[in-house]
C-alpha cells in the first residue's frame, strides 16, 4: 500500500472540520449533550406523527434533528405543540397524540408520559410539585399535573381555546384563545386552591401570548378573529395588545396593531421595556416598541414572515422560524441580534413554532 506523504495529511486534517460542519445539522446530538442551547419545536406533518425536536448547540453554532427519537429510538409524536423547561426536566406537548412526554433535561432520556388529556397546548410549571397543562378539550380547561405521580388530579374549566399560561403575582393568567370559534377572556387561576377567581373579558379577541414588563403590569397579545363562515368572504376583529394591572385584574389599556392581521406570538426583553411582537401564518414580520408607545411602530425590526420566535433571556437574540408552506419539507430557524442582524440560519425539522433556552 501506497504511504501517504504529510502533505497529504494535512490536507486530510484540515478538511475534517469542514465535513463535521456541514453534516451536524442532520446527526443525532449524544445523551448528555443538551447543554448551553436552545429546544427548537416542530410540530410535524398532523396525522403523519412526525413532530420532533431539534437542539441548537451555542458552542458549535449547529443543530441537530429528531434528537428526542435519537435518544429514545422512537417517535416522538403527532403534533408537537410546545416544550417547557422545569426544575431538572422538559415537558413535552404533542397536541394530536394527547400526551406531555417527560424527559431529562440534559440527557433527553424519557422518565415519563402524562396521559389523560385532551388536544393539550402548553404546560406550566407551578412549584417542584405541581403543573398545569392547557387544553383545547372539555371545551377548554387546565389540567391539574402531580409531578410526583405524572398524573392529573383536578381539572379547571377556563374557556374555549386555552392557549398560554403565566405565573405573575402569584396568580396563573390563562389566555383563552376561542380555538376554532371566537372567546375575549382571560381565566385567572389561584394556584393554592386551583379555583379560577376571575375572569377578564378584554376588548379584543383571540388572546393568545402573555409577557410580563418592568412595571409588572402584564400584556396580552389579542391575535383578533377571523370568521370563515361566508366563505370566500373572510370577516376580520382588529388585533391588539392589551395591558392588566395585575393588582385589580383590571384592563388599564389597549393598543390595535391591525384591522385585518393576526400576530400569535409576542415576548420582551430581559430588562422588561421592549415588545416584540410577530409571527403567524399571513403576518409579515417581528416588530419591536417601547412599553411606553402608545402606537405600535410602522416598520418591522426584521421584514420577513415566520411561523413563531422566541427570544434568549440572556443574550437578547432572537430565534425565528419558518416554516415551508407544504408542511412536510424541513423548515428553517433564523437566528438574530437585537437589532435585526441575521446571525445564522439553519435546517430544523418539519413545522418548527418555537424554542426554549437551556443553560
Amino acid at each position: 500500500m501506497k504511504k501517504m506523504n504529510l502533505k497529504q495529511w494535512i490536507v486530510i486534517l484540515l478538511s475534517l472540520p469542514l465535513f463535521f460542519y456541514a453534516c451536524d445539522d442532520d446527526e443525532k446530538a449524544k445523551p448528555g449533550a443538551y447543554e448551553n442551547g436552545a429546544f427548537i419545536v416542530n410540530e410535524g406533518n398532523m396525522g403523519s406523527g412526525d413532530g420532533s425536536v431539534s437542539f441548537y448547540s451555542y458552542k458549535s453554532d449547529s443543530v441537530f434533528n429528531n434528537i428526542f427519537e435519537g435518544v429514545n429510538g422512537r417517535v416522538l409524536g403527532d403534533v408537537v405543540q410546545s416544550i417547557s423547561l422545569h426544575e431538572n426536566n422538559a415537558y413535552i406537548v404533542a397536541n394530536a397524540s394527547n400526551k406531555v412526554e417527560v424527559v431529562n433535561a440534559t440527557t433527553f432520556e424519557e422518565t415519563g408520559v402524562i396521559g389523560d388529556i385532551n388536544g393539550p397546548r402548553y404546560f406550566l410549571g407551578v412549584d417542584k410539585n405541581k403543573a398545569y397543562v392547557s387544553q383545547w378539550g372539555d371545551n377548554g380547561a387546565v389540567k391539574v399535573i402531580d409531578l410526583s405521580t405524572l398524573t392529573v388530579v383536578k381539572t379547571i374549566s377556563t374557556g374555549a381555546g386555552s392557549e398560554k399560561m403565566i405565573l405573575h403575582n402569584n396568580q396563573v393568567y390563562v389566555a383563552n384563545s376561542g380555538g376554532l370559534i371566537n372567546n375575549n377572556t382571560v381565566s385567572v387561576i389561584d394556584p393554592t386552591t386551583d379555583e379560577v377567581i376571575k375572569t377578564i373579558t378584554l376588548n379584543g379577541d383571540s388572546p393568545r401570548d402573555f409577557v410580563v414588563d418592568a412595571n409588572e403590569n402584564i400584556w396580552v397579545l389579542c391575535a383578533g378573529y377571523q370568521d370563515y363562515s361566508n366563505w370566500p368572504d373572510i370577516g376580520h376583529t382588529a388585533s391588539k395588545l392589551i395591558t392588566i394591572d395585575p393588582t385589580s385584574n383590571e384592563v388599564i389599556s389597549s393598543i390595535i396593531i391591525g384591522e385585518t392581521v393576526h400576530p400569535t406570538h409576542l415576548e420582551v426583553n430581559n430588562t422588561g421595556d421592549q415588545l416584540f411582537y410577530g409571527g403567524g401564518y399571513g403576518f409579515n414580520g417581528v416588530y419591536k416598541m417601547n412599553i411606553t408607545d402608545t402606537d405600535i411602530p410602522s416598520t418591522p425590526l426584521i421584514n420577513k414572515g415566520f411561523y413563531g420566535f422566541n427570544i434568549n433571556p440572556e443574550t437578547g437574540n432572537i430565534f425565528a422560524l419558518e416554516t415551508a408552506l407544504d408542511y412536510v419539507s424541513n423548515g428553517k430557524l433564523y437566528r438574530y441580534n437585537t437589532s435585526g442582524d441575521l446571525l445564522g440560519e439553519y435546517k430544523v425539522g418539519v413545522g418548527p413554532n418555537g424554542a426554549a433556552f437551556k443553560k
